[in-house]
């Protein structure tokens, strides 16, 4: 598989990650809110926003496919790719913390070990530094999208 095939093959992997959170998130965090009845974040998740939030997160994961295909630079596209690895990291760590398996941990180890195997030899090391950039902006799309929309939801 060419690395150009493996950045279309991406976005199914993205999604059978987030199938996994779709389907066990919603037991998780009510799980969860009875373990931590104060917790502010919580309050934020409902399966409407977390799922709208998948749905933009996939639509911008595509719409960089095909900027990067258009203009035949995948560089920003990369490091999206490098960032969702990161992020699994971010799984990793909160299931050590609460001690429970977080919804996502293990098709997130799995797609990120194949997506390195196609990645490693392949992208300038540099591409890994520019990449935490990318996450920072990923995780602050979901911080301001999830406030946006725990906001419509109370003026309901």
């Amino acid at each position: 598989m060419t690395l150009v095939q493996f950045y279309f093959l991406f976005p199914s992997l993205f999604m059978l990650h987030e199938l996994e959170e779709i389907i066990w998130m919603p037991s998780f965090t009510k799980k969860l809110s009875a373990q931590f009845p104060d917790n502010r974040i919580l309050s934020y998740y409902t399966p409407f926003a977390f799922n709208s939030i998948v749905l933009e997160q996939f639509l911008i994961l595509l719409l960089s496919l095909f900027l990067s295909y258009r203009y035949s630079n995948y560089t920003i596209y990369a490091t999206i790719v490098i960032a969702y690895i990161y992020h699994v990291f971010g799984h990793l760590i909160q299931t050590l913390v609460i001690r429970k398996y977080v919804p996502g941990l293990l098709t997130g180890i799995l797609t990120s070990w194949f997506s390195l195997y196609y990645l490693n030899p392949n992208i300038p090391i540099e591409l890994f530094g520019y990449s935490l950039f990318t996450l920072l902006v990923i995780v602050l799309n979901l911080v301001v999208s999830f406030m946006i929309l725990n906001k419509i939801n109370h003026k309901k």
